[in-house]
């Protein structure tokens, strides 16, 4: 990983996590875990790009064991913050994690599911993103799970809005086989966009896709807040639809993230 996201530790609940369309966004993930983890044989799980461990706390109240890793050393410590806030250290370990240069002997147990939520698979290159679908066959049990949630190379609102600003390289900025600085509050980060079938491909020798679901495709990205917390009934009808929607693996290309669910054959 090429920069940490210390900066952004403080400020990315209220930015994010906590935003409507965070919130709403996260709630479509969730529904779709509580389907899957039922499934699982066991109740260990390895969250990479764990951010400030919203996630992690959210599988803990359900019973499992997480090991929260991320790159930011200040993410990590906002996760253990909330494990202790919320009493949950016995479940929760943070752990630092660069996804450049995972080995499966860091650890000394096997995941019955691995979990990626919100893009932080796209800060990582295709070659390493390939390595990283090799690795993750050994941190896992037998019939364990890989989750990610990834942002495609497409995204509907995200080309209309700037279209619409008369902004057309932002417009079509994803569309492209290379690196993409993104700006992250005040600090420019790569970033790399990857399309379901990608993931696919570069995971078919291992996994088998269970699913893929859209996420964020009529609810629109987080930084159209302002616009939407205006109207709150339009906002009301565009995640009725969005539960509508998430169901078409075929529109998992099109949305602001897709969520791909990897079993291990």
């Amino acid at each position: 990983m090429a920069v940490p996201f210390d900066h952004i530790a403080t400020s990315y609940d209220s930015h994010f996590t906590r935003s409507i369309i965070g919130q709403l966004q996260r709630k479509q993930v969730w529904s779709y875990l509580e389907k899957v983890t039922p499934q699982l044989n066991g109740l260990e799980i390895l969250e990479l790009n764990c951010g400030t461990g919203e996630d992690a706390i959210l599988f803990s109240e359900k019973g499992f064991n997480i090991v929260a890793t991320d790159v930011s050393e200040e993410m990590l410590k906002i996760t253990a913050q909330k494990a202790n806030q919320y009493s949950m250290q016995n479940k929760i370990t943070s752990h630092y994690l660069d996804l450049d240069s995972v080995d499966e002997t860091v650890f000394d147990k096997k995941f019955d599911l691995i979990f990626s939520n919100f893009g932080g698979l796209n800060c990582i290159s295709p070659e390493s993103m390939q390595k990283l679908l090799r690795k993750i066959p050994g941190l896992l049990s037998p019939k364990g799970r890989f989750v990610g949630v990834i942002m495609p190379k497409f995204c509907l609102w995200e080309s209309l809005y700037f279209i619409l600003k008369f902004r057309f390289f932002k417009a079509f900025r994803r569309w492209t086989s290379t690196d993409v600085m993104a700006d992250l509050q005040g600090v420019t980060v790569k970033t790399w966009y990857y399309r379901p079938g990608q993931i696919k491909e570069w995971s078919k020798n291992d996994f088998k896709c269970v699913s893929t679901r859209p996420i964020g495709l009529a609810l629109p990205p987080s930084y159209l807040e302002k616009f939407l917390i205006k109207r709150p009934g339009l906002l009301h009808r565009l995640d009725v639809l969005e539960k509508k929607l998430n169901h078409f693996e075929i529109l998992s290309g099109m949305a602001d993230h897709y969520l791909i669910d990897l079993r291990l054959k």
